[in-house]
């Protein structure tokens, strides 16, 4: 049974859901000690968002 039909997240998806928005960004990059950009670049956020949209019309 693969995680998704357990019900459990990929890894990937974790990642996707953390990095979603620009709190949780911030949040990971203190938790971390990560140096990354403080925003994404415009065609980087849109490009997360319509993959989440698109994650999100997958699931019934």
């Amino acid at each position: 049974m693969t995680p998704e039909r357990a019900g459990h997240k990929t890894p990937a998806d974790a990642v996707r859901e953390l990095i979603g928005t620009e709190d949780n960004r911030r949040h990971v990059h203190k938790l971390l000690g990560l140096a990354v950009d403080p925003e994404l670049p415009p065609t980087l956020a849109s490009l997360l968002e319509a993959i989440g949209k698109a994650e999100d019309d997958k699931t019934p």
